[in-house]
């Protein structure tokens, strides 16, 4: 094939055309069945050829070389003709093929694969133009089928922006990070029981394959793998996966790993070594907490997970495992006797703290690398804490994590020391009587200095808000209990003031919750999570054709630098492909008001004095202008600046960065920033709300100057980098806010 590097978007281009594709997730997810036909039809070319007697189990017209293939003589099945056969023979055929526990594995996969797959394209001219584009795949050739290798690798990492599909890919930096810590040995196997499309998996044959000396090790290396996957569509990325790194017989299964007792599994369940991710943020029901001992049955997903690693580990076994913050921190009765567990029987002997957006946009939860063996109990736990690269804000699809960020880990690993960085610790040994008596299990140690304020998305809001006062609350149970066993009078003491701290810090989350999940809601808004997109709404591309820059307000010349220049430095998170980035001073006017001085010359009370703006005019939690308190005289208007009803006015001094919409004509003094539109690239209640955000607060943090006094001038507004969405998306993005932030006001 020709141009493999554009392979992902030809077969995007073709089927954005197809009403019946909703986005990415279903884009992926009709591409995922394809590639698997395609990669399995190769395969089953490479056995029938080592073994003149096998058979397949796909009856032969739905056998792609047969159904898929165009040999361009005019009789490949298109339009109607392919969609019913697709529609009314494949989809039924794949879903019922005869599978039983007799059925070999490199047999049984096809049907597991289609067990819940779909045929989303409404269009069979498209499908077909997208089939043909598959089907130019060679991989009998090992040039191309090993570059495909890496395309697949990028289609599997365009699940990060794929709405919920996100939460089946790890970086591919992190998941190699953590296979080379565990150095891989040929005769090991290594499992994961929540393995998605198999990012851990393949980065463990990549590090075992340079073991592989012999024919017998290459033996071993097929059969090094163990996986489980509970959902259908990361099970059938993963299947492919397995088949594209030269694994026939894929030991990889489509299970539930959490529904099975865990005080039932041998030492024939266990594992060398196990590697993953579980899955986190979720809530089982009470039949899934029933497979696990009273004291360990945890509601949270992850932590269930964490206790079928622990039962599923060999003795002398190793362990890398990605958990999130509320893990370490959690003090709820099930993770304080998870991690009792884990410190008295494994040997916890290293714990890597990651950067927050390592996941983004999937969760902004930040993450942690668990490090432990089966050797014995724990005596000592590092902690080191792995900062951003230097010249990264955060990490992107365009900037994304890489191995060699992982670099100072790297050093520091075989040669460990304790630092600390501006009176933070960055690494530093405990002991595991300082983890379990001094801080009760509180693994939360050497964590991320928050200099500005962390917006996490709602539901990962709403999972640590919840984390944080099943933790409090058990603080304060514990305390009672205590208290009320007639412990001596001192510890009494003590553990009230434990109780009242735990009471205090409940209260200022409580407090602190529904502006916190307001600003996640605008977060969402903004990054363009919180309506569904429709093509049918054209683009942003679109809209800034129509914007018009006018350098000219009231007669009046407005300096004004429009640099359209966007690096990717300027980018904080993806945006849906309809959306574009913008400096507002592109589209929009920014100026200064100005003061005619002494002001008290120029205020009147007659009646052709003009509405004098001042800060006091507005309300709190106000999002218009309707009034002003004082006028000033005609004569001042041509030392101020004149605005108008739609303009916005933003302040820029003190208190700044605080958006209004005017309601009233009227004159602005310097403490206020005016921004106008020309052409409507903006709605107004879209771009008052987008300036109400977190995100513009942080854009304009990073501009101010003063060292007292802050400052925000107009250049500095202009040059800041905004989401624009296509403008009808705007309009329904503010209508879904105006449903959901009167609930967070709700809360208070």
């Amino acid at each position: 094939m020709a141009n493999l590097s554009g392979f992902v978007k030809r077969l995007r281009d073709i089927m954005r055309n197809d009403a019946g594709i909703n986005g990415d997730a279903q884009r992926i997810e009709q591409i995922a069945w394809m590639l698997f036909l395609k990669v399995y039809d190769a395969k089953e070319q490479d056995w029938e050829f080592d073994d003149e007697d096998y058979t397949s189990i796909i009856p032969d017209e739905c056998r792609w070389a047969n159904w898929a293939h165009d040999d361009r003589s005019g009789t490949a099945m298109t339009g109607e003709r392919l969609l019913d056969f697709v529609n009314n023979t494949l989809f039924p055929t794949m879903k019922k093929l005869p599978v039983d526990a007799s059925t070999p594995i490199k047999k049984a996969i096809v049907q597991t694969t289609f067990a819940d797959a779909n045929n989303y394209m409404k269009d069979g001219v498209l499908l077909r133009q997208v089939i043909n584009v598959i089907d130019e795949l060679d991989l009998s050739d090992y040039e191309e089928s090993h570059a495909f290798g890496e395309i697949y690798e990028a289609i599997l990492k365009e699940l990060q922006s794929a709405g919920s599909a996100g939460e089946f890919y790890t970086p591919r930096a992190v998941t190699e990070f953590m296979a080379q810590m565990i150095k891989p040995r040929i005769g090991e196997k290594m499992a994961d029981f929540a393995c998605g499309t198999g990012g851990f998996l393949t980065s463990w044959l990549k590090e075992l394959e340079k073991e592989v000396k012999t024919t017998e090790d290459r033996a071993e290396f097929g059969q090094s793998i163990y996986g489980i996957e509970k959902k259908q569509f990361p099970y059938m990325l993963c299947i492919t996966n397995m088949l594209l790194h030269d694994l026939d017989v894929p030991q990889v299964f489509h299970d539930n790993s959490l529904l099975r007792d865990v005080l039932d599994y041998t030492a024939d369940d266990q594992f060398d070594v196990i590697l993953m991710n579980p899955p986190y943020g979720g809530s089982e029901k009470a039949e899934v907490k029933n497979h696990f001992p009273a004291d360990l049955a945890s509601s949270e997903t992850a932590d269930l997970f964490m206790s079928v690693i622990m039962y599923r580990l060999k003795e002398n076994g190793r362990a890398a495992v990605i958990l999130p913050d509320g893990f370490l921190f959690g003090t709820d009765n099930a993770k304080i006797n998870i991690k009792k567990k884990l410190l008295s029987e494994f040997n916890l002997h290293t714990v890597v703290r990651m950067p927050g957006s390592v996941f983004s946009p999937y969760t902004s939860i930040t993450t942690n690398i668990l490090f432990f063996d089966r050797t014995g109990p724990t005596t000592e736990t590092w902690f080191y804490r792995l900062d951003m690269p230097e010249g990264y804000k955060h990490f992107s699809k365009t900037k994304p994590m890489k191995l060699e960020h992982f670099a100072p880990v790297f050093e520091w690993w075989d040669d460990r020391q304790e630092i600390n960085v501006d009176g933070f610790d960055k690494a530093k040994k405990y002991t595991v009587q300082q983890l379990s008596e001094d801080l009760g299990y509180n693994l939360d140690q050497c964590g991320f200095p928050h200099e500005e304020e962390e917006i996490l998305a709602p539901m990962d809001m709403i999972q640590r808000y919840q984390e944080e006062r099943a933790s409090l609350n058990a603080i304060v149970d514990n305390s009672l209990v205590s208290i009320l066993s007639g412990l001596a009078g001192n510890e009494v003491a003590e553990l009230s003031s434990i109780a009242t701290g735990a009471l205090g810090r409940l209260s200022e989350i409580d407090k602190s919750f529904p502006d916190k999940m307001q600003k996640s809601i605008l977060q969402m808004a903004i990054q363009g999570k919180l309506v569904e997109q429709r093509t049918e709404e054209g683009t942003a591309a679109e809209l800034l054709e129509l914007a018009e820059t006018d350098d000219n307000v009231d007669g009046q010349r407005v300096k004004q630098k429009v640099i359209t220049d966007i690096t990717d430095d300027d980018i904080s998170f993806e945006l849906p492909d309809s959306w574009e980035w913008v400096k507002l001073g592109s589209v929009c006017t920014i100026a200064r008001g100005g003061s005619p001085r002494p002001i008290k010359d120029y205020i009147t009370t007659a009646d052709d004095g003009v509405n004098w703006i001042k800060i006091g005019d507005t309300e709190k939690n106000g999002k218009y202008i309707t009034s002003t308190a004082e006028k000033i005289k005609p004569s001042g208007v041509s030392k101020s600046r004149m605005v108008h009803p739609g303009d916005f006015l933003l302040t820029n001094s003190m208190s700044f960065g605080r958006p209004y919409i005017l309601k009233i004509d009227g004159c602005i003094h310097d403490g206020w920033l005016v921004i106008s539109q020309s052409a409507e690239v903006f709605d107004q209640d879209y771009l008052y709300w987008m300036l109400s955000s977190g995100y513009a607060y942080s854009q304009f943090c990073g501009k101010v100057s003063g060292a007292v006094v802050k400052n925000l001038n107009s250049d500095k507004v202009a040059n800041s980098v905004f989401p624009l969405p296509p403008l009808a998306e705007q309009k329904r993005i503010v209508a879904r806010l105006e449903e959901l932030l009167p609930l967070c006001e709700r809360l208070k």
